[in-house]
Order: structure tokens, then sequence, then C-alpha cells
């Protein structure tokens, strides 16, 4: 025989052998069991010999399967007859005997290929489970330690392609809310993908905000290989899993379907997770800092009240001394007596500042009338109104109000303060009060520059302040006290601008249940 066509034999048979390899195993063990029978079957009966192939049939139906096994029951019934049947020869059977053994063994091989085919179907699907449960457990078990959303790729992405033959991508929102993709830290892992797969932002964006849809419609376009999965977790939607299959025309079947899902939820609880401790990790470094900055503040301005309130009486005294001082020197002192009050002012709002932030802060309320609060506050800052016309609006229905009548005369000295900065000498500052649902409603506007547009909230804060008119600045606390103080009386303030120009600072206050004032003239019956 030509090399050629003994090569080309050799090829037809071997992918026979691929295409079929169970039956072509099959039809290698009865050829073997033949060959070693034929030289010994003058020695065994034929019953023997049957219970050989009868083994033979059962073994290649639990190694095999029911299909091998069937065909290992037809080649074993010619090769029995044909090899060991007297005369040796299919035509030859006679022997009715025979032939009722052959009608026996045939549904007996039948039912045990059967049973052992599905013995074998069921360790198999056995075996199957135990290796994603496995698999689940060596994930769970490399999520319990993640600290970072980067650790959580590597395992993810690890687990994806081992059970369903395609590469995983987790996108989060970052700080921004754009959803972005998580990448494991170091080189690509041993079957992971290393570039960036192909993914629809806006599918991405709908499968994040829309997170209850269901199931069947994660795929929005089944002409695409990607599966966009939203990843929920107690207290909602926490990223998107995209699942990019190797073969497009691959169906995940029903138990990668639930192993999927269970990979989903893990995914999306430790991304939960992972957000509740940076969220809880931020409110404590919030607070320390916060700790920290009230008590500088507090010793901060308690070391330097003293000697700033001494120099401003060294300045009274020198300014009262005789005989009298020349103009200029005087004129010296004065400037530095002022910019001495203004050093004091900014220390008092340090104090403020730092009682209001401690852990228990006391309020003497008591009831007071709102008008005599906004004179004393207009007296007390008198030296810094010069020059400002404050006009005042109160109406009379306005009840006694139960406050803390020096926290609140600060709340005025602050936000009047804040007019005088912020506009030029010569400026209008108007008051009004009035009722509104069981609330007393203060306004405190005036005619300049107004609040920077979007940086009405921002006033608010410690140590924000706006561009200055008359020059003298501040430590940026005024208007984060005033906040505190009203808040402390149960009221809310919002800043804002006029239509038809400057800054507007609007604080409510609730009337609670005043007191009934009597005049003389008045008897109760």
């Amino acid at each position: 025989m030509p090399a050629s066509t003994l090569l080309a034999w050799i090829s037809v048979i071997a992918l026979v052998a691929v295409r079929i390899k169970e039956e072509f195993w099959a039809l290698a063990l009865v050829g073997l069991v033949t060959l070693a029978l034929i030289p010994v079957r003058g020695h065994l009966i034929l019953a023997n010999t049957l219970m050989i192939y009868l083994l033979l049939v059962f073994l290649v139906a639990v190694k095999l399967g029911r299909r091998a096994s069937v065909f290992a029951l037809f080649l074993s019934i010619f090769a029995f007859v044909y090899y060991f049947v007297p005369p040796y020869s299919l035509v030859a059977v006679i022997d009715p005997q025979y032939l009722l053994v052959l009608g026996f063994m045939l549904p007996i091989v039948l039912i045990t290929a059967h049973l052992t085919s599905g013995l074998r179907t069921q360790v198999i699907i056995a075996e199957s489970r135990e290796r994603r449960i496995r698999s689940l457990y060596e994930l769970a078990s490399e999520l319990t330690g993640i600290v970072a959303p980067a650790q959580l790729a590597g395992p993810c992405y690890r687990f994806i392609a081992a059970n369903f033959d395609a590469d995983g991508t987790i996108l989060i929102p970052d700080d921004r809310g754009n959803l972005v993709p998580v990448a494991p830290p170091g080189p690509p892992a041993a079957g992971l993908t290393s570039s960036p797969l192909a993914i629809n932002q806006s599918v991405a964006e709908k499968a994040f905000r829309q997170g209850d849809i269901p199931w069947q419609e994660s795929v929005p376009h089944r002409c695409e290989t990607s599966m966009y999965i939203p990843l929920h977790g107690s207290t909602g939607v926490h990223g998107v899993l995209v699942l990019t299959l190797h073969k497009p025309d691959w169906e995940l079947s029903s138990e990668q379907e639930s192993l999927l899902k269970t990979c989903v939820t893990f995914i999306g609880l430790v991304l939960e997770r992972l957000g509740f401790a940076a969220r809880a990790q931020q409110a404590v470094l919030e607070i320390e800092s916060e700790r920290l900055r009230n008590a500088l503040l507090a010793s901060l301005s308690h070391d330097m009240r003293t000697p700033v309130a001494a120099m401003a009486g060294i300045a009274d005294a020198m300014l009262l001394s005789s005989p009298p001082l020349h103009s200029v020197h005087r004129s010296l002192l004065e400037s530095m007596h002022k910019q001495i009050r203004l050093i004091l002012s900014d220390i008092d709002k340090l104090l403020d500042m730092a009682r209001l932030h401690t852990d228990h802060v006391t309020l003497h309320k008591e009831w007071q009338l709102l008008e005599e609060v906004i004179g004393s506050a207009i007296k007390t800052i008198a030296t810094v109104l010069e020059g400002y016309a404050v006009h005042i609006t109160i109406d009379d229905q306005i009840p006694l109000l139960e406050m803390d009548a020096m926290m609140m005369e600060r709340v005025f000295c602050n936000l009047l303060e804040n007019a005088t900065r912020h506009t030029p000498v010569g400026s209008r500052i108007d008051i009004d009060a009035r009722v509104e649902h069981r609330l007393v409603v203060v306004r405190v506007t005036d005619n300049g520059p107004g609040l920077p547009p979007g940086q009405e909230e921002a006033m608010f804060e410690k140590f924000i302040h706006g561009k200055t008119k008359t020059g003298t600045g501040g430590v940026g606390l005024g208007l984060s006290i005033v906040r505190a103080v009203v808040e402390a009386h149960g009221g809310t303030i919002h800043a804002g601008n006029r239509p038809e120009g400057g800054a507007q600072f609007e604080f409510s206050l609730p009337i609670g249940d005043p007191p009934l004032v009597v005049s003389d003239g008045e008897k109760f019956l």
C-alpha cells in the first residue's frame, strides 16, 4: 500500500475517532475482549462468555454513557454469535436456546445501560455543582478582605472567565457620577484580557439608572454580545457589570444564570459595604478635624483676647490723657483703636463658634421682644454703622419670642457687619420682620453688589468671605455663627439676591406659646 494511501486512511480513522469518541472506544474495547477470548473459546462455556460481554457493556455504560453502551451491546451480540456460537456464522444460529438468551440479554442490557447512564449523569451534575459551589466559596472568601474597589476586579474577572467563558468589566460611579471601569491593580492575570472592552456607555447608564429592570431585559441589544447587569445592594444600585461573551450565539443555561445572579449579588453587596466604609471613615475624619479646629479656635481666641483687650485699654487711656495729644497723633490712635475693636470683634466670633460647636450647647432662653434685641444690636455696633442708613420695619403682630437675647443679638450684629463690609458707605440696610404661618420671618437686605451666583449656601461655611467694599475683611465666621444660632433656636436661614440688586438674608424663628401680656387697666374675669 502506498504511503499516501496509508496516511489518508489513518487521517480518516483519526477524524472518525474524534467525532465519535465514545463509540470508537466502545468498538475498541469489544474488539480487544473478543481477541482475548477467541484463543480460549474452547475452554469456556457460552454462559461465561456471555457474562463477560455483559460485564463489558455495563462498564461501557458507566464510563462512556448510554449511546456508547447500546453500541457496545450490538457489537457484543454480533461478536458472541459470530465467534463463539458454533458453527461460527450468523445465519447458522438455529438453536432456540441461544435466541432466547439473546432476547433476555437485550432488555437487561438496555435497562442496565439506562440506569448506569442516569447515574453517570447525576455524578456529572453533582461534580459540576460542587465546582460551582467551590468557585463561589473562593470568590466570597476573596471578597471578604477587600478594602478598595480596585481589589474587587481581579477575583470577579477570574470568576467570570472561569465559569462563563466571558470577559467582565465592573463600572462604578466616580466623584462626578460618571461610570468608569474598575481595573485590577498590577498586570492582568492569566486568562484575563489586557485591553478594555468595548462598552456602550449609554446602555450602561440606562442599566445604572433603571436598576429595577427585569433580568430578561438586561441585554437591551441582542445583536451585541454584552450584558449590562445592575449591581444591587440593600440601598440601591452601586454599579454595572458588563459581561461580554466570547461566542456571539452562546446562551446562558439556567444553572449559569443562577450562578451569575449570585455573583452579581456578591459584587453589589461588596460595593455597598465599601461605600458605607468610605463614608464612615470620611465622617470620622470630618468629626476629628472639626473637633481639632474648634479646640484650636477656642485656645487661640482665649490667648489673644487678653493682650488685644489690653491694647484697646491703652489706646483709650492715651486718648483721654492730658495735655491733649496733637491732632496727628490723636488720628493715629483713633485708627489704631478702631482696628483693635475689629480684632476684638473677630475674637468674639471665634469664641462664639467654639461655644456653638461644643458637644452640649446651652441657650439661656427667655421671652424677649424682637425690637429690643434689634435695638441693642444696633447700639452695640453703632460705630460700625456710621455712614449707613438702617431702616427697621417690624409687624405689630409679632409676639414675645423665646430666645437667648445675647446670641440673637450676635445674629443681628453679624448680619449688619456683613452688610457694611460688602457695601460702600452711604448704603441702605433694611430690617423687616413679619409673621407668616406661626413663624416670625426676619429679612436683612442691602443695596450692594449682592452674592456671587451659585455661592448662596457656601457663604454660611466657615472661613468663607466675599470681596469687601470697605477693605475691612474678617475671618469668615460671621454667617456661620448666624446659621448655628438660628438653627439652635429651631429656625432656618437662607441667602439670596434681591431682584432689584443687593444681598438678602432671611431667617425664621418659631413663635411657640408666648405668655399673655396684660396691661394695667385690664382684669381677668
